[in-house]
């Protein structure tokens, strides 16, 4: 079938079920709900360490059930336990490794793809109030300086921002810089002192030397961002124009409040460089994760990596730094592998005050094709709510709306997931809807032309009978009591049930049988 239905496993951690204790029993789960394929949440890298777990799991695929990873997440722990578009030197290596042990996990036992939340790292416009150690990395993990030496043009214009001269740890390191390298000028007597030249080197080398110090700052991160942004400006990034589309004023840069029109573009980029990390033009001691080429290792596990987007944390919803489809797409068309792809999340999109319609229609005319999964609940902006999905509901037609928009722009085959929440015997029902939503797609039924079958009604069926007769019989109802002359309340056969000797009640109760 071109669209898998499937259900993911929820977690333990919130229903604290026996069902739910390990990646094994998560995957035999899936059972219970009439589907054979399982989406597993895991909870935590340690899950793949379970004794025993890759016979437990060949036991659950004798079951014929198959089954996918939806990575760690904040909401599953409370941490942004792998912040790939994170520029602090501690995330970057912390993400890469735990990238890394997501792969070679869901290759120890077989799954056939991994999905993860983009990016759950602190919004940028925010970073000005958080605390941050201030060694900072490039996209591909090397510390800031050996970015700034092969970049002295992006050196030289970041110490002339107001941004920077604003931060004081890091104005101060600065000018202290520069106060020694005038003393050591001025101590050289009968040399000629050209003090705007002295200041401009200090500054560069200060600033160098703080960004790969031990200090504490408040958003110092944003300075590897701003540097990254100028730097993709200048070479026209691939990714920066697919977002972007063109050069910002440094006004329209440092605007805080206009961010979100070049942050995910950098984001994307520090993500692309630890899928990336062939590109690194440094010898091994300054490229740390060079000899990990993560697209090797998906084209080589045959493990699909899709990106969704995050959910969107109180007070943070459009401050999100990586959350559009279309935004994600620019990213993975830049990496270059058929092992990447996309996960659409209409709660989640909905979640960060995105419109799935709206993303839908940026994505390019096969953009739809990159979406390889899809997860399936009642479309709400509060997350996480996971709700079911009912037969003959709006949410089914909304969703099936949505799909149909998306399948229109290639998306032909993937995995359609019901999100489960924590309610019981719900979610049968919700897998019917699902393999109608499957079915009807399959057929290329627009959402204008559906028959009453997708909505669990056989045409013409009793139920669609009974309804007929239920509001014929109720037409006249808004009249009753304004009419001059005596209304009837009985037809003729219940006046042939009256004259049996059968009350009108009891003949009211039993006419539908």
């Amino acid at each position: 079938m071109p669209y898998t239905v499937g259900l993911s496993s929820g977690i333990w951690g919130a229903k604290r079920g026996v069902e739910l204790l390990g990646i094994p029993r998560k995957i035999e789960w899936a059972a219970t709900g009439g589907v054979t394929f399982v989406e597993v949440a895991l909870e935590s890298i340690t899950e793949f360490e379970e004794p025993e777990i890759v016979e437990k799991v060949n036991r659950a695929k004798k079951l014929g059930l198959t089954f996918g990873i939806h990575g760690e997440a904040y909401a599953m722990g409370g941490h942004d336990n792998m912040p790939l578009a994170s520029a602090l030197e501690a995330d970057y290596a912390r993400a890469h490794d735990r990238l890394m042990l997501h792969i070679g996990g869901a290759q120890k036992i077989g799954a056939v793809y991994i999905t993860i939340h983009s990016s759950e790292s602190h919004p940028f416009i925010l970073l000005g109030r958080e605390l941050q150690p201030s060694r900072l990395v490039d996209f591909w993990g090397r510390k800031l300086d050996v970015f700034f030496k092969e970049n002295p043009k992006i050196l030289e214009w970041l110490i002339e921002q107001k941004f920077i001269k604003e931060m004081r740890h890091v104005y101060y390191a600065m000018e202290h810089e520069f106060e020694v390298r005038a003393k050591m000028a001025e101590a050289q007597k009968g040399a000629e002192i050209d003090i705007e030249k002295i200041r401009k080197e200090a500054y560069m080398e200060g600033l160098k030397k703080y960004v790969i110090s031990n200090e504490l700052d408040y958003g110092i991160e944003r300075i590897a961002y701003y540097a990254v942004a100028k730097y993709m400006q200048l070479n026209n990034d691939p990714i920066w124009m697919d977002i972007v589309g063109r050069k910002l004023t440094d006004d329209e840069l440092f605007n805080e409040h206009k961010s979100n029109i070049w942050v995910p573009a950098v984001a994307a980029k520090y993500i692309w460089g630890h899928f990336r990390q062939d590109l690194c033009p440094s010898p091994r001691t300054e490229a740390p994760f060079k000899e990990e080429n993560v697209k090797v290792l998906l084209e080589r596990y045959k493990i699909y990596f899709c990106f969704e987007t995050p959910m969107g944390s109180p007070g943070y919803e459009i401050y999100m730094r990586l959350a559009k489809l279309s935004h994600m797409y620019a990213m993975i068309k830049a990496i270059g592998s058929p092992w990447l792809g996309l996960t659409m999340d209409m709660e989640h999109m909905l979640g960060c005050a995105i419109k799935p319609e709206k993303d839908i229609e940026m994505l390019p005319w096969n953009g739809g094709a990159a979406v390889k999964i899809v997860h399936v609940t009642v479309p709400s902006p509060l997350n996480p709510s996971h709700l079911p999905l009912p037969l003959a509901s709006d949410a089914q037609l909304y969703i099936y709306s949505r799909l149909w928009q998306l399948r229109q722009k290639g998306f032909k085959n993937g995995w359609l997931i019901f999100e489960r929440g924590g309610e019981e015997g719900v979610v049968k029902e919700s897998v019917l809807a699902m393999r109608q939503i499957a079915a009807f797609l399959e057929k290329d039924v627009p959402p204008d032309k559906l028959p009453e079958e997708f909505f669990g009604l056989k045409p013409m069926g009793p139920e669609v009978k009974m309804q007929e007769v239920k509001i014929r019989e109720h037409a006249l109802d808004p009249l009753k009591g304004v009419l001059a002359i005596p209304e009837e309340e009985y037809t003729f056969l219940s006046k042939a049930a009256l004259e049996k000797g059968k009350k009108y009640e009891e003949w009211a109760k039993e006419r539908y049988r």
